[in-house]
């Protein structure tokens, strides 16, 4: 039997599963457009950045084939991967030279500026330059020549950020690796067939009640902040915070001793911090805080694979004048107890139960928002490694802004130099002007205050 390819003669792989769908529906609508996590590196004095990525990146293409793998058919119901027969490195590969007068020392504002320019740039399938789903900025500093940033940009409908925390690590060693050989600027793509998506591999139990809370859906109280009703277009703004080593340590120390997790206590601080820049007519705000998926799915799932395997869960907060330990350690049980369902009554789950996507989501747009706030924090990297090859310091982690989610998203990370990075993101239009500004003001001086206490 002859075998039917789509258009442009793209090897057809598999069928996109529930919450790879939710990703390109979402991206085709202009909703939510992409994630990056970027990596600061430290390299050998004087040696180029080009050949030894090539080189690395050719090895990770040739290992995961959903680095060839693009959705197609995405504004239909039933969309699918297929398989990219190559890919030229040069045009996924951007290097950039830092502007000659920062307004910042440590590049932080430029960094800012270019991440903001990446999530508002859509991935996109043209049939006479079909590209993948994913791309690299190298941005270097002539004032700086022993390290250089490596923003990794990709489309979730391919893989969440612990796969892109696991790529970021493989290509650190892989360019550490790089022995001169001038490596070519083609790659051809792996015959290997795709990970199952997540709903082949766990279940997702829902309860009647958790599918009639979903079909229903909920309106938020009067009394609860929600930003702007949902709208397109989105044009994503961007700001990081960068918190020092002994602050991050500080923070780690404390919510050990006060028995609850760090991912916890940053939730908590930032509804805090949220509320403390709010009108006092607001008394609650809505929370949601993605998960790891990872550690319920058999084979072949380890924790280097490249897929999308995310959860979400959402809690409520009460107005507060500070920050409360209390609180940490009620939404740490709020997260044991989801998990424990081990992926049941999470939205996630309820996906394979809407007919039509982009219908769904466009029903969306004019409504009230459910929540304030989305965090997402995918932990502590590994340590430094040693030797004086190419070796990731520190690490930042980002997404685009949601026309149909929390108004502010922050995604955490602590790089192997031990500081906790956070992205803040929102929509245009959502919120006042200056609001992320005076939270991470409040965000800073509750932690020194924390770290005062300790």
């Amino acid at each position: 039997m002859k075998e039917v390819f789509p258009e442009g003669g793209f090897p057809p792989l598999r069928p996109l599963g529930h919450a790879e769908k939710y990703s390109t529906t979402r991206s085709h609508l202009g909703i939510y457009l992409n994630v990056a996590l970027t990596a600061c590196y430290k390299r050998p004095s004087g040696a180029p950045v080009k050949p030894a990525l090539f080189y690395a990146l050719s090895i990770l293409i040739s290992k995961h084939p959903i680095l060839s793998a693009i959705p197609f058919a995405i504004d239909t119901p039933n969309p699918y991967f297929v398989r990219l027969p190559k890919i030229t490195l040069s045009e996924v590969v951007s290097l950039m030279e830092e502007e000659a007068n920062p307004s910042s020392s440590d590049g932080r504002e430029t960094l800012d500026k270019v991440l903001q320019e990446q999530h508002n740039c859509p991935f996109e399938i043209d049939p006479k330059r079909p590209l993948p789903f994913w791309r690299l900025c190298v941005l270097e500093r002539s004032s700086s020549p022993e390290s250089f940033i490596l923003v990794f940009v990709f489309h979730h409908s391919l893989m969440d950020t612990q796969s892109a925390l696991s790529f970021h690590e493989e290509l650190e060693g892989y360019m550490a690796q790089y022995a001169g050989l001038e490596p070519s600027d083609t790659v051809y793509s792996p015959s290997n067939a795709l990970v199952p998506p997540l709903e082949g591999l766990c279940t997702l139990p829902v309860s009647k009640e958790f599918f009639q809370s979903q079909e229903k859906g909920s309106e938020p109280s009067p009394d609860s902040w929600t930003g702007a009703p949902q709208f397109t277009p989105v044009k994503t703004r961007f700001s990081s915070l960068w918190l020092s080593e002994v602050d991050t340590k500080v923070l780690i120390a404390l919510s050990k001793k006060e028995q609850t997790s760090v991912t916890a206590t940053i939730q908590v601080l930032i509804a805090t911090c949220i509320f403390s820049v709010l009108p006092t007519t607001y008394h609650t705000l809505q929370g949601d805080c993605a998960v790891s998926l990872r550690r319920f799915l058999p084979e072949p799932v380890t924790a280097t694979t490249l897929g999308c395997y995310v959860g979400s869960l959402s809690t409520k907060y009460h107005r507060n004048t500070s920050f409360n330990w209390n609180e940490s350690r009620r939404t740490k049980v709020a997260i044991e107890h989801v998990m424990a369902q081990k992926g049941g009554n999470m939205p996630v789950g309820y996906l394979p139960f809407i007919q039509n996507q982009h219908h769904w989501m466009l029903q969306k747009l004019g409504q009230n928002r459910n929540s304030a706030f989305e965090l997402s924090n995918i932990g502590t990297t590994s340590t430094l490694r040693g030797g004086t090859n190419f070796k990731i310091e520190s690490m930042l982690f980002s997404q685009s802004s949601s026309a149909c989610s929390g108004a502010i998203k922050v995604s955490a990370v602590t790089g192997p130099d031990g500081r906790l990075a956070l992205g803040f993101t929102w929509q245009e239009g959502v919120i006042e002007a200056g609001m992320i500004e005076k939270v991470q003001s409040a965000l800073k001086g509750e932690i020194k205050r924390l770290a005062v206490s300790a």
